[in-house]
């Protein structure tokens, strides 16, 4: 582990997950805000991180850097969980809009009443082939 590596991880995996807040912010108009947070939350994470990487460390670099990594994996999972949140709730929030509406329930009596009488028609037809 040197200290280019850890620095090209952190800005690799965070580009991704920014480029991936711009991509569900493009594709799901309802998430643009929440996207948005994320985003500067990830650019803080990213100063963060660079900040802590470029510190005068004293003892194990090498301890310190594999912690460092590991919290980049770990505040990177929760920044990917709080944008599958949102995208969830935001696909969520048309359903609950079209509960109430309940048309589909007088269909639904139609059908039904309709089966009896397409089993009865069904029935002598297969009478007649025995």
């Amino acid at each position: 582990m040197n200290l280019r590596d850890i620095k090209k991880d952190i800005a690799y995996i965070l580009e991704a997950f920014i480029e991936d807040c711009t991509t569900v912010a493009t594709v799901n108009s309802k998430v643009d805000e929440k996207a948005a947070e994320l985003f500067e939350e990830a650019v803080n994470l990213y100063n963060e991180l660079m900040d802590k990487v470029s510190a005068k460390i004293e003892g194990s670099k090498k301890a310190y850097y594999t912690a460092l990594r590991k919290e980049l994996l770990e505040k990177t999972d929760a920044l990917y969980s709080k944008l599958s949140d949102a995208v969830k709730a935001s696909l969520e929030a048309p359903k609950a809009e079209k509960a109430p509406k309940a048309e589909k329930a007088p269909k639904a009596e139609k059908a039904e009443k309709e089966a009896p009488k397409a089993a009865k028609k069904a029935a002598p037809k297969t009478k007649k082939a025995e």
